[in-house]
Formats: C-alpha cells, sequence, structure tokens
C-alpha cells in the first residue's frame, strides 16, 4: 500500500480554502518564471521547457500559448 506523506490533506483542505490549489500555484510559478526567462535570457524554448519540469517542448508551448495568448517565440519577439 503507497504510504501518504503526512500533512498532504491537510495542506490540500488549506489550499482549497484559500480558493488555490497545488496545480494552479505550480501553473503560475512555471507561467512567471517563463516569461521572465524568455523576456531578461537567452536560453532556447527548449532548455526552459526542461527547466521548468516539460517532458517535452511542445507541452510547455501549448501551456505558455494558454497563459499568455502568444507561443513563446512570439512573446520573446514582443518583449
Amino acid at each position: 500500500m503507497p504510504r501518504r506523506i503526512a500533512g498532504t490533506g491537510d495542506q490540500r483542505r488549506r489550499l482549497e480554502a484559500e480558493g488555490t490549489t497545488f496545480q494552479t500555484i505550480k501553473d503560475e510559478l512555471r507561467r512567471d518564471t517563463a516569461i521572465h526567462r524568455l523576456s531578461h535570457g537567452s536560453s532556447s524554448v527548449t532548455a526552459i521547457a526542461a527547466e521548468l519540469g516539460f517532458q517535452e517542448p511542445s507541452a510547455f508551448r501549448r501551456a505558455f500559448k494558454k497563459w499568455t495568448g502568444k507561443t513563446p517565440g512570439d512573446y520573446r519577439r514582443d518583449s
């Protein structure tokens, strides 16, 4: 039987009470980090995707477009 990490349920309930989820916080952090890296760095989109924990650059591109309405390349060009 898998072992539960102590407090996981409590943390989830606290986040829900605050009107958020772990996934929402993770996505917001990834979005903000990606925006910063694209605006202030020269790393490739593939490298940024890997640093943010995406298995495939295409998954990062889809997520970034969902977050911002632009592809990472378009965002970088416009910033």
